[in-house]
Formats: structure tokens, C-alpha cells, sequence
């Protein structure tokens, strides 16, 4: 237990409010580099084992409804002619071919690969929608990621956060 109980689970389940507005007052900017160091800091082994070839031209977007996010992430030669890598699409108009869309907690719990997608999947917590062979295919690939390479902080504030989630969840089905 990393925190005593009642305080995890306050933690837990307020933590949306505050992550919301967390996310109002981070400039655009620092969201961009942030999400283009995580995001091809994760993938480059993939990429440079053109593993990840079958998302040419597609466009992926991930959602995080209850924080009013919404991510479009590509690789494609239009958006990004440099180099071969991920490029987070700025356009918020743009069509993607599928969304994978879920609750602040399924997607850390996802991110920190400490529950399984699948069962996140089928317990409703996740969804794909559009073309959800591609879905399920960057639902695989993100359960992949070596997520050490995400260095510390990040790394133990995932570990952290998952972990209390999966107490506070854990504790309230030991109530019913």
C-alpha cells in the first residue's frame, strides 16, 4: 500500500478535476514536445524496425473524454517530410482512421502496462472505433512499448498512479 487507504482512494477519485485543469493551463507548446519525446521515444525501435509501416499515412487518434483530450498522432511523408517518425497532427479537423478513446485511469493503467488492454477492452473501459483492425494493432503495440525508457519521474509517476488505481478498485470490490 503505497498511501493509507482513504487517502488513495480520495487521491483516486478526484484526481480528474485536477488533471483537467492541469491540462487547461499547459501551453500548447509544451504539450507538443512533451508528447513528441514520449511518443518517438517509445516507438523508435519500431520504427527503425519498420514495424510500425502499417500506420503510413494513417491517422490515430487517442481520446481521453473525461479530460477533454484529443490527440491525432500520424506517420506520413505530408505531415513530417524530414525524417521517418511520429508526428502529432495539429489540425483539429483532420479525419482519423481510428480512435482509441478511454477514462484518465484505463489510459494509465494501459501506459503503465499494468492491466492488460484486452481486459480494459472488454470491461468497457476502452474503446476503438473506425478502422478497428488498425485500432487493435496500436492497442498491441502500445502494450509493447518498453516503457523504462521513459525514464524516472515518468516512470515512477506511472507505476504510482496505476498502482493506486488498481488498490482503490481493488478495495471497493471487496466492499460489494
Amino acid at each position: 500500500m503505497l498511501l493509507p487507504k482513504r487517502a488513495t482512494t480520495l487521491l483516486v477519485n478526484k484526481s480528474t478535476p485536477f488533471f483537467s485543469l492541469a491540462y487547461k493551463l499547459l501551453p500548447n507548446r509544451i504539450e507538443s514536445v512533451l508528447l513528441d519525446y514520449l511518443m518517438n521515444t517509445l516507438s523508435k525501435e519500431f520504427i527503425d524496425n519498420n514495424e510500425l509501416d502499417f500506420i503510413n499515412d494513417k491517422f490515430i487518434s487517442i481520446s481521453i473524454p473525461d479530460l477533454a483530450i484529443h490527440w491525432t498522432f500520424t506517420k506520413t511523408q505530408e505531415y513530417n517530410p524530414k525524417d521517418d517518425r511520429l508526428v502529432l497532427v495539429s489540425d483539429k479537423h483532420i479525419k482519423s482512421d481510428v480512435n482509441i478513446s478511454g477514462t484518465l485511469n484505463a489510459m494509465i493503467l494501459m501506459a503503465s502496462q499494468k492491466v492488460d488492454p484486452d481486459t480494459l477492452f472488454f470491461n468497457r473501459e476502452l474503446t476503438i472505433t473506425g478502422d478497428t483492425n488498425l485500432g487493435l494493432e496500436v492497442k498491441n503495440l502500445i502494450d509493447q512499448f518498453n516503457i523504462n525508457l521513459l525514464g524516472g519521474a515518468i516512470k515512477k509517476s506511472l507505476d504510482f498512479w496505476s498502482q493506486s488505481i488498481i488498490e482503490v478498485r481493488h478495495a471497493e470490490r471487496s466492499i460489494c
